[in-house]
């Protein structure tokens, strides 16, 4: 039994060690590599970590490259002279091999950003994890998400909660659900989709009342242009001419009326400030509305009164600046050209006119109580200038009871159970440094006559016990510190104007041994080269010396004929 399996590991040991196998392995190995590089430049260093790099195929194959190069160093012992340079190019592959191995088991890499002038200490690293927070309790539960490029079912339970379907690269799809709770039947909660185009832009935009709605907003601005979503109610009395440009509105009933239509005169106090009076019925009260300050009425003492159905309008606010008020199927807004407002009903498929660039609006679908949602759906991502252009939502289907909901690393999921707050959220791994940065100056060059930029650099200020000190980090110039070495990677600009920058940290334990391996390589080659060069001039010789001989024997038989 021992001497078989004596021979199969010979058996083994020949054929892992034979320069066949290391040219197979070699070819897969340079196969694998440029297909990874395709992936990378088309789909994302992450899609390409998943799907290649970060495989057990690809680990494996690794593994036998290395398998390989160790049995054939082992076959050709006990040293030999001429060998020398070959054992030596040989180490240097097994020990980059080794520092590779610690650095893929141990190793750092992440991204830190660096708002200005704002503390940061926390390395964002490429783990996607579910956070659960339960407020009141203070405690945080983490789960570790598949590193996965492709939809995969976790069916994972915790405690209230289970974890269905995870999608690492997925994009929002466009749906109607129904409506989780009830609701009076006067209470709006209407959703209208819109376009609104010109001969250059057009744009899609979902506007809603409903509570449910996490995913729409009721105001938004396109440019100067500012377009605010009303109960439908409202509508026919915005589109009136009324010298008070004032519309009250009553919540409870879901009805409005302009105050010339109730006989009410809107008055003017010494301040100057606009108000009227309107008479509650209901509660047998005096309402005192003063518009242009607040929608809500106020008492005599001029206290706010909160249990009041009624609300109130100044249209007055929205005369000096474009603005378009839309209420599902109706629309209004001030011309200043006629010097009215204008607007009215609008059909579905049908566009009508606005006075500002040319611009037309569309009522595309209009839903009274459905509530608009979104469905994630999986894709492969793309990269453009590198960054993922298409399918860069992470998703996360889970179900809490009997309800299934999506949280994506764009928006989580807050939500009461059993009366408590829980939070819900997908992020990144975080790994907290011991001293903190902060970004004092970031400076950046363009191409001449674009706003493509050249080069990007970053001035911080690091914190740490032996106090601050400044750093300046731009392309081949990384900051090392503490066995952290950062990089400039990206920076990104908020609508202020301010910029920030995000720094690559890496920490690799592997890479004293990879330079060490990378010496031997061309110590190793280089003297394998002087070895025997003198072997492959005398061999050279030899043929030259043969070559001449056969070519005087011809001559000689060549005369003698």
């Amino acid at each position: 039994m021992l001497s078989k399996l004596h021979h199969m590991y010979e058996k083994f040991e020949a054929t892992i060690g034979s320069l066949k196998f290391a040219v197979i392995i070699i070819a897969l190995f340079s196969l694998v590599m440029t297909v990874g590089t395709f992936v990378e430049s088309y789909f994302g260093t992450e899609f390409a970590g998943r799907t290649v790099y970060k495989t057990w195929p690809f680990m494996l194959l690794q593994f036998f490259m290395f398998l390989s190069i160790l049995f054939a160093t082992y076959q050709r012992l006990p040293p030999k002279k001429r060998l020398y340079g070959f054992y030596v190019i040989h180490a240097g592959l097994i020990i980059i091999g080794v520092g590779s191995a610690i650095t893929y088991l141990a190793g750092i890499d992440g991204n830190i950003h660096l708002p200005p002038n704002t503390p940061a200490r926390q390395i964002m690293l490429s783990n996607d994890v579910l956070k659960i927070e339960f407020v009141n309790d203070e405690k945080v539960y983490t789960y570790n998400l598949p590193s996965a490029a492709f939809e995969t079912h976790i069916n994972h339970k915790f405690q209230e909660f289970e974890l269905l379907d995870y999608l690492p690269y997925s994009e929002k799809v466009f749906t109607w659900k129904n409506e989780l709770k009830s609701y009076p039947k006067t209470a709006p909660r209407h959703t209208s989709q819109y376009m609104i185009a010109n001969a250059m832009v057009s744009e899609k935009i979902l506007m809603s009342i409903h509570p449910e709605a996490d995913d729409a907003k009721s105001n938004m601005s396109l440019g100067p242009l500012s377009v605010n979503y009303l109960p439908e109610a409202l509508g026919p009395c915005f589109v009136k001419n009324n010298p008070s440009d004032v519309v009250v509105w009553n919540s409870t009933t879901s009805e409005c009326f302009v105050p010339e239509d109730q006989g009410v005169s809107v008055e003017k106090t010494t301040a100057g400030n606009r108000f009227f009076v309107l008479k509650d019925n209901d509660k047998k009260r005096l309402l005192t509305f003063f518009p242009e300050l607040s929608p809500w009425p106020v008492n005599k003492e001029m206290q706010v009164i909160q249990d009041s159905p009624y609300r109130v309008f100044s249209k007055q606010l929205f005369k000096s600046k474009p603005t378009l008020f839309v209420f599902g199927p109706y629309h209004a807004y001030f011309n200043k050209d006629e010097n009215q407002w204008q607007g009215g009903l609008l059909e579905e498929k049908k566009s009508v006119e606005l006075p500002w660039m040319g611009f037309e609006l569309t009522l595309l679908q209009h839903q009274a109580t459905k509530v608009p949602g979104f469905e994630a759906t999986p894709i492969i991502p793309i990269q453009k200038n590198g960054e993922i252009i298409k399918g860069g939502t992470r998703a996360l289907k889970i179900k809490i009871r009997t309800q299934e909901y999506w949280i994506t690393n764009e928006k989580g999921l807050v939500l009461l159970v059993d009366g408590k707050k829980v939070e819900l959220y997908l992020t990144k791994e975080t790994l907290n440094l011991p001293f903190e940065f902060v970004l004092t100056n970031f400076k950046m060059d363009k191409d001449p006559g674009t706003n493509n930029p050249a080069s990007y650099e970053s001035f911080v200020r690091l914190f740490s016990e032996e106090g601050p000190s400044d750093h300046h980090v731009f392309m081949n110039n990384p900051l090392k510190y503490n066995g952290f070495t950062f990089y400039q990677a990206s920076y990104s600009q908020d609508q202020q104007g301010n910029y920030s920058s995000t720094l690559t940290a890496n920490v690799d334990q592997g890479r004293p041994l990879k330079y060490l391996g990378s010496l031997f390589l061309v110590f190793g080659a280089i003297w394998h080269y002087f070895l025997n060069r003198k072997r492959w001039k005398k061999k050279a010789d030899l043929i030259a010396t043969k070559d001449d001989t056969t070519f005087n024997k011809m001559n000689t038989e060549s005369a003698n004929a």
